[in-house]
């Protein structure tokens, strides 16, 4: 997750919707581990029984919409301010640079922040009482590398890793840059739809072996063929200048279909438990249903972030008042979310009130709390804002 701004194309006019989206997509990350917490699918530090039957399949739906676009979409955003740091930085500052950005917040989480999630648990969930000094000396002892939700920043320096090197063979071997399709122009609405196809097909096969929920070292790799896809379309939409020809008539079609398939997916969720199946039988292993699946996911993917790109760049393309302030933190609200939502969870361990309930009101607490933190105590540790941003 990049968060400075490079000059784009050779200019200097700051991407203020670029940077709103991710504060966006920021806030539906904290979103999102709130929810697992309370009844929606997926791995969380801290979860809750369910106190009605209805909170989880909300949730469920909430976090099934969510995962079919939002990772993909900050991929796509880190890969399109790749190409412009490097040709402006050269390789040898573009590499400290990453490292530094990127870097530094894995190695500070895995060996620090990780250990307080770590006491969280086994103080909150685990019934065992336990001091930090006793989470750290078990960790000198018994060496660990949890990354959390920082598992992003590992894939991202690994992907532009992989872009660089591509860049260096090329600029060697090729003598000459490969031109970007569809240049100064967007993507035909037959280029996009061959595109979900390649994407879904890609997606079931690989979940033959690796389905949701199974990780390979920290990555579900489940996942990874749209990550990978939309990192390699924000390469080429830089190149391209794609998003500079982004308009109203090339979005149409994708936000009625974004609309349709946010519409489908509860239907679908409907008739796949009136027919006996579960959720587990939509994540793969070469079902009809994970091919189903597969396919929804990959067109969610393309027509939200598609749509969500126009929305932000023609009507949430200015910054002021909390946009503002919110902008240079929302990166550092990314790495320090995991810890903030669970000792907000912690404090509601014992009090009655509906899941859903719950959920809203951790949800109301952290967002703003993890931005306060962010912008009053990280960022302003020394070299935190070269960091951080």
């Amino acid at each position: 997750m990049q968060t400075e701004t490079v000059s784009v194309h050779g200019g200097k006019k700051r991407l203020f919707y670029i940077d709103n989206i991710r504060i966006f997509l920021t806030i539906l990350v904290v979103l999102h581990h709130t929810a697992i917490g309370y009844g929606g699918s997926g791995d969380w530090i801290i979860i809750e029984r369910p106190t009605d039957s209805i909170s989880p399949v909300f949730l469920t739906l909430f976090n099934a919409l969510n995962q079919s676009f939002f990772m993909s979409l900050f991929f796509l955003l880190s890969g399109f301010f790749v190409p412009g740091a490097l040709d402006k930085k050269g390789v040898p500052i573009f590499i400290k640079d990453r490292l530094i950005r990127l870097g530094i917040p894995i190695l500070v989480f895995a060996f620090i922040i990780s250990k307080f999630v770590d006491y969280l648990i086994l103080n909150y969930t685990r019934g065992r009482v336990v001091t930090f000094y006793q989470v750290f000396s078990y960790q000198f002892k018994h060496p660990s590398f949890n990354t959390g939700p920082l598992w992003f920043l590992e894939a991202l320096l690994l992907f532009t890793f992989v872009y660089m090197s591509c860049r260096l063979f090329a600029d060697r071997f090729l003598k000459k840059q490969i031109p970007s399709p569809f240049n100064n122009s967007f993507p035909s609405v037959r280029s996009i739809s061959i595109s979900i196809a390649a994407i879904a097909f890609g997606t079931y096969i690989v979940r033959i072996w690796f389905p949701v929920g199974v990780q390979v070292y920290h990555f579900q790799v489940g996942h990874y063929v749209h990550y990978i896809f939309c990192f390699w379309l924000g390469i080429l939409s830089y190149r391209g200048k794609w998003l500079d020809h982004l308009t109203r008539e090339n979005s149409n079609l994708w936000k009625k279909t974004a609309i349709v398939a946010t519409i489908v997916l509860p239907l679908f969720f409907v008739l796949i438990m009136a027919a006996g199946y579960t959720i587990e039988d939509c994540l793969g292993g070469g079902s009809w249903l994970s091919f189903v699946t597969a396919t929804w996911e990959s067109v969610s993917c393309l027509s939200i972030s598609i749509w969500l790109l126009y929305i932000f760049k023609s009507r949430i393309n200015t910054q002021e008042g909390w946009a503002r302030s919110m902008s240079p933190n929302a990166y550092t609200v990314y790495i320090i979310h995991q810890p903030v939502v669970g000792v907000v969870m912690v404090f509601l361990l014992g009090i009655a009130l509906p899941s859903i309930l719950k959920f809203f009101i951790v949800a109301l607490v952290c967002i703003p709390l993890c931005f306060l933190i962010s912008h009053f105590v990280f960022r302003k540790i020394p070299y935190g804002k070269r960091v951080l941003g």
